[in-house]
């Protein structure tokens, strides 16, 4: 059985304070400051991958996590292999563990060094669409890159299935169809959670569209209620607030960046 030598590791990309501190670590945050050491993870089980699995050039997916739109924003690579995480004895780190001693460190990491940002963010939802394999045939054909080993590979991915660990191992097969899928798209006009500025599917064949409805259908539909016509309910309705759809899918560019910025999200304690 070959080395796992893929991975997918979790930051927080929005603002959220931990002692006072902001943790918040982004793609462009990433892409400033190139490499960054993975301190601050909590977790005994990501602490054991980063300790004794993780080799250097190990490719990693960089993954949004905690925001209103989870997924894989970036393309990353392991450059530095474990060493103890020196965060875990500064009482001043938002991720402080008296419980760590110098002398017998308990948490460990490794370095990662920024790759490339995948053009668009695949988002969680959609691996988990894909993952229950709810596609109808021109779905399946605009994303026809993908074989079924890719989609089985998806399926069965630690993200879909242990969604809370920090730091986990993906296949090669699951690796590339991520990276395909950030990179040749074709679901980006899919209707879902995921993508609020996506337009619905059109109606289905005699669903919905007048002069098609049934019998059955028309003994169960109730009349329309009456549009109201008084100034005081005309007014009413006028007061109604209208949403706004906006596509999440691609990555924030203008909040700002420090470069000097350390990756600081523990997803996981």
């Amino acid at each position: 059985m070959s080395r796992i030598s893929h991975w997918l590791m979790k930051a927080e990309p929005d603002t959220r304070l931990e002692k006072g501190k902001d943790v918040a670590f982004s793609i462009a945050h990433f892409e400033a400051c190139k490499i960054t050491p993975w301190d601050g993870v909590r977790n005994p089980e990501a602490k054991t991958i980063m300790k004794e699995k993780m080799k250097i050039g190990d490719k990693v997916l960089f993954y949004h996590s905690n925001t209103k739109i989870p997924g894989i924003a970036g393309l990353a690579k392991v450059c530095k292999e474990g060493y103890p995480d020196i965060s875990a004895f500064d009482s001043e780190h938002p991720y402080f563990d008296p419980r760590s001693d110098k002398d017998s460190p308990k948490w460990f990491l490794v370095d990662v060094e920024f790759v490339k940002r995948l053009p668009k963010l695949v988002p969680l939802g959609l691996l988990q669409k894909l993952g229950s394999n709810d596609l109808d045939g021109k779905q399946r054909e605009q994303i026809s890159y993908l074989s079924k080993k890719h989609l089985e590979a998806i399926k069965a991915m630690a993200l879909l299935n242990r969604g809370r660990l920090s730091v986990q191992p993906v296949t090669d097969e699951a690796y590339e169809a991520v990276r395909l899928l950030g990179e040749k798209g074709g679901w980006e006009d899919w209707p879902g959670k995921w993508n609020p500025g996506a337009k619905k599917a059109a109606p289905v064949e005699g669903e919905g569209i007048p002069g098609t409805t049934t019998a059955k259908e028309s003994a169960k539909k109730k009349p329309p209620n009456p549009v109201p016509t008084t100034g005081a309910a005309v007014k009413k309705l006028d007061k109604t607030p209208k949403k706004r759809a906006s596509s999440m899918l691609e990555v924030d560019d203008t909040k700002d960046v420090n470069t000097k910025r350390r990756r600081s999200s523990r997803l996981v304690k």
